[in-house]
């Protein structure tokens, strides 16, 4: 152990008696060279693949700042959407919708999907559980409606304010959710 300390102290004082000017220089560049590309990054906070067709940057920014990213459904100059846009059935696109709550949520899960342009359905919903690897369990939507509609039902003949629940990751918490909400449980 002492040699190999007394090996580590001759090569220190060799490098540092053979120490000048030059060396501290070419020190001092290779430092700069490495915090340069930390200090003044030139990439954008947002790399653009992850933005495609999600964002469009603004016309307009600051300098040496990224521009601020919107909605390509909501055109630079106006003013961002607020709610979940909800539309009346057969309203046109371009129609502005309600802001709307968790209960027009449930309501479009149980009209079954969306059609899109050509009349074609789009997507339907399904509420699956699911059990480690093995099970599958695939809810019926018209079932799950009769239990939100009983379980609302039942609050509101009780009289019940407010309802505490701990059911992670269950069917059976949004069937409580949408229960409370369809009769205005808080």
């Amino acid at each position: 152990m002492a040699n190999t300390l007394e090996r580590l102290d001759q090569i220190l004082a060799d490098l540092f008696a053979d120490w000048g000017a030059l060396s501290t220089l070419l020190l001092l560049f290779v430092l700069a060279l490495l915090a340069y590309p930390i200090l003044y990054p030139d990439e954008p906070d947002t790399h653009p693949l992850l933005l495609a067709r999600q964002a469009q940057p603004a016309p307009l920014r600051n300098k040496n700042e990224s521009a601020a990213y919107r909605s390509p459904e909501v055109v630079y100059g106006t003013p961002l959407r607020s709610g979940l846009n909800v539309k009346d059935a057969g309203a046109p696109r371009w129609a502005n919708g309600k802001d709307g709550d968790l209960r027009d949520v449930w309501r479009e899960v149980c009209r079954g999907g969306t059609t899109g342009p050509d009349g074609k359905e789009v997507s339907k919903g399904a509420i699956m559980t699911l059990y480690g690897k093995e099970e599958v369990v695939d809810h019926d939507i018209e079932g799950l409606s009769m239990e939100i509609d009983v379980m609302g039902k039942h609050f509101k003949a009780a009289g019940v304010k407010r309802v505490a629940i701990y059911l992670p990751n269950s069917v059976e918490y949004l069937s409580t959710i949408f229960g409370m909400l369809e009769y205005s449980v808080a």
